[in-house]
């Protein structure tokens, strides 16, 4: 045999808080039990039926306002029934049992079983310590478990009770304090089932159990010691894709009642950036009721939080005590610390883009700047070279100009060279010789003429070869003329000019070429 639990409906009030009506189902398959065992089976699962409750109120003081609690269905929806707080003459609007009682201190009280149904209907009637769910809700335990606290003192005159159609039932029960009980606060619950068989998609039959409550909060006289403590603090950053938008910080903690108080109170998260940079505060909802000696776990969301980097989410948390008298001690603020990376990877993302296309417009720009600059140094070249050639034209001519005058400098009349060959008048004891070449053809004329003239002649060249022979062992070379030291000294300016003209015009062309 094995079994499943189900969650049955749950009761609710018109009233502003939340009902004590709680269900819950427990299922078991009966696909292989027999019709004589069937019997057995149903008593097995009353024994350990479930119970849970509805969520916890705000303020679970009681509330006159005599409104009846919403009926409950079991899993056919063909029974709906109620628990509710009663009198000998029937509700009295409350919706929960309270009570303030000393060590061994004692109460009798009525709970009503409300049967909605066209048809009768017997429940089974037992009461059940109260625990917090871990989300918070007001539950009691398994049926199957042992009370020890509250469930264990309220003891009901009956464990079944026959509800007629459209009916109720009012039972009496009577809740003793122990003379050792602590004090604070108790919590505990009254309960109503009712087991129905369901048959499933597959034909499976199972059995389901719900159960409908109401609420019993016992506060045994004594000092109040309220205290919470906050533990398991954690946090987890959940960014998304989308650039510059933020992400979604989730906060979770375990808070817990290590007073004798019940409690509830208000809790605040403040997300911080590095180096303290403030990013996010969050005012969640006021805590559910926390009973004595429980625990539950806490979800806080903060969204658009920025991602830079580490985050820190610092939680506050202000409990207060549920239904103390004026002047009581209130229980100490706590906190708790909680880090998680919120890593900005969309924007880095998105700078390394950007990061790209500069680098890439650098580089496109760098580009263009050396193409412009070679552009630029080429025309310059070939504007020197033009200019140059430009200015190599009259040099040249001036080269060659100035060549052609040193020419005509050294062989030209006057010049250095022809001076010393040129004639001058015969000096003291020189003659000047005449020498006549004789004709090759001899006429009558020529003789007579030449016969004299020779002979007049000859004496002169007698005369004449003295004075040259005088002048060739005298004079032969003579000293340099004012004409001839002019000469050289022309010559050598124009060399000088020449050269310097030549310099200059190899080196304006090196300048040009480079």
């Amino acid at each position: 045999m094995s079994g499943v639990l189900a969650v049955g409906p749950a009761a609710s009030s018109d009233t502003e808080l939340e009902p004590p009506a709680m269900a819950r189902a427990l299922r078991m398959s009966l696909s292989r039990l027999r019709p004589g065992r069937l019997a057995g089976a149903l008593a097995a699962v009353l024994a350990s039926a479930a119970f849970v409750a509805a969520p916890a109120a705000a303020d679970p003081t009681p509330t006159p306002s005599g409104a009846a609690e919403q009926p409950a269905e079991d899993a056919a929806g063909s029974v709906s029934w109620s628990v509710q707080p009663s009198t000998a003459n029937g509700p009295d609007g409350r919706t929960a049992f309270t009570y303030d009682l000393e060590p061994g201190g004692t109460v009798s009280d009525v709970v009503r079983v409300n049967n909605f149904s066209d048809t009768p209907q017997v429940f089974r009637v037992y009461s059940q310590d109260a625990i917090n769910t871990p989300e918070g809700g007001f539950s009691l335990l398994e049926g199957s478990e042992t009370p020890v606290g509250a469930g264990l003192w309220a003891a009901v005159d009956h464990a079944q009770v026959e509800v007629p159609a459209g009916g109720h039932v009012d039972l009496p029960f009577t809740l003793t304090v122990p003379a050792n009980a602590t004090p604070g606060d108790h919590a505990g619950g009254i309960v109503a089932s009712l087991t129905d068989v369901v048959t499933e998609e597959n034909d499976n039959q199972v059995l389901v159990e719900n159960r409908v409550g109401t609420r019993i909060y016992l506060r045994v006289a004594g000092e109040l010691s309220p205290s919470v403590r906050i533990q398991a603090v954690s946090a987890s950053f959940d960014g998304g894709w989308i650039p510059f938008t933020g992400g979604d910080l989730t906060v979770g903690y375990e808070l817990e009642n290590t007073g004798n108080v019940r409690l509830t109170g208000s809790q605040l998260v403040d997300v911080e950036g590095p180096l303290g940079i403030g990013l996010k505060s969050v005012h969640p909802d006021e805590l559910p009721e926390l009973l004595p000696g429980q625990k539950y776990t806490v979800t806080v969301e903060a969204t658009g939080v920025q991602r830079l980097g580490r985050v820190t989410a610092r939680l506050t948390v202000d409990p207060s005590s549920l239904n103390v008298p004026e002047g009581s001690p209130e229980p100490p603020s706590v906190t708790g610390v909680a880090s998680a990376w919120a890593i900005p990877w969309p924007e880095l993302v998105v700078l390394l883009v950007v990061v790209v296309l500069l680098w890439m417009l650098r580089l496109r720009s760098r580009g263009r700047r050396r193409r412009a600059a070679e552009a630029i140094a080429a025309a310059e070249a070939r504007g020197r070279a033009a200019a140059a050639a430009e200015l190599q034209a009259p040099r040249v001519i001036a080269v060659v100009t100035g060549g052609l005058l040193a020419l005509l400098a050294l062989f030209g009349p006057g010049g250095g060279l022809t001076a010393t060959a040129s004639e001058r008048p015969p000096g003291p004891g020189e003659m000047d010789v005449t020498v006549t070449v004789p004709s090759t053809t001899p006429t009558g004329d020529d003789t007579g003429d030449d016969s004299g003239d020779d002979s007049g002649d000859d004496g002169d060249d007698s005369g004449d070869d003295g004075a040259a022979g005088g002048d060739e062992d005298g004079a032969g070379e003579h000293p340099p003329t004012g004409a001839d030291i002019a000469g050289w000294a022309g010559l050598g300016a124009l060399l000088l000019v020449f050269g310097t003209l030549m310099a200059r015009s190899m080196r304006g062309t090196d300048e040009a070429a480079a």
